[in-house]
């Protein structure tokens, strides 16, 4: 929804500036209601009723054994937000400086299109498929969409890209991948969930630091290999995918 309320609230100044002081006061408002929302309303039940003491992070760190298949969870966590971050902030210096687009824009429209039809269709295809096959499908057509942009370099494939990149690695992957893990994980899914979260923070700032310091195709191609490790990670859950259930079940 970024996008159209950009569009709403984005303003001039008098010196011919661009404004988004009314996007960030609207952002402060909202984020002192949550607090406050936050602040009256009671945890839900199943936190209240828990017997015992809870772990902090570190503590459970200290006391869990990490098989390949949670580290790769964990990773994943990385990936599939490298893949959309990456396209988000530098598709459209590629299609200006590799594609010859002068407005490109029109991109982030296609984009955010994606997006939100994702959250829908995604949810409804979830009931049907199990959530740990779009952690292998979607980083794939991920993969198959940039391949397509950088070798074909047209405006044609530029928004088509746009879009299934929309769809397939920011329309709730990530959300898909930390479901995963609580399944898998039962004895250990807070704090696989919860690095499966900051490998995903980390990923914002380790790889937009480097492709800040590279050419658009440069960035492109490393989005490239970073969503195919990605659909590595993702056949090697799926493989291991019976297996782990079996396990789970025998945890709970």
């Amino acid at each position: 929804l970024l996008p159209f309320v950009l569009g709403v609230t984005v303003a001039t100044t008098a010196t011919g500036a661009t404004s988004y002081n009314t996007l960030f006061y609207a952002c402060g408002i909202a984020y002192l209601v949550l607090l406050v929302l936050v602040m009256i309303f009671p945890l839900p039940d199943t936190d209240q009723k828990a017997a015992g003491k809870k772990e902090g992070l570190i503590d459970s760190l200290k006391h869990t054994h990490f098989s390949v298949e949670s580290i790769a969870m964990i990773l994943i966590g990385f990936t599939c937000t490298g893949t959309f971050q990456l396209w988000l902030n530098c598709a459209q210096n590629f299609a200006k400086e590799n594609v010859g687009w002068a407005d490109p824009s029109i991109m982030q429209t296609y984009y955010s299109a994606g997006t939100m039809l994702a959250l829908v269709v995604t949810a409804l295809l979830t009931r049907k498929i199990k959530d740990v096959r779009f952690i292998l499908g979607y980083p794939v057509i991920c993969l198959v969409a940039m391949i397509a942009v950088l070798v074909g370099k047209s405006q044609t494939l530029m928004i088509a890209g746009a879009f299934l990149i929309g769809w397939a690695g920011a329309g709730g992957l990530l959300q898909i991948a930390t479901s995963v893990c609580n399944m898998l994980f039962p004895k250990i899914k807070g704090t696989v969930t919860a690095l499966v979260m900051i490998a995903s923070s980390l990923c914002n700032y380790t790889i937009l630091t480097a492709a800040s310091k590279m050419q658009p195709s440069q960035v492109m191609v490393m989005n490239i290999v970073l969503t195919a490790v990605g659909v590595l990670l993702g056949l090697f859950v799926n493989l291991r995918y019976t297996k782990m259930v079996e396990q789970a079940q025998a945890d709970n």
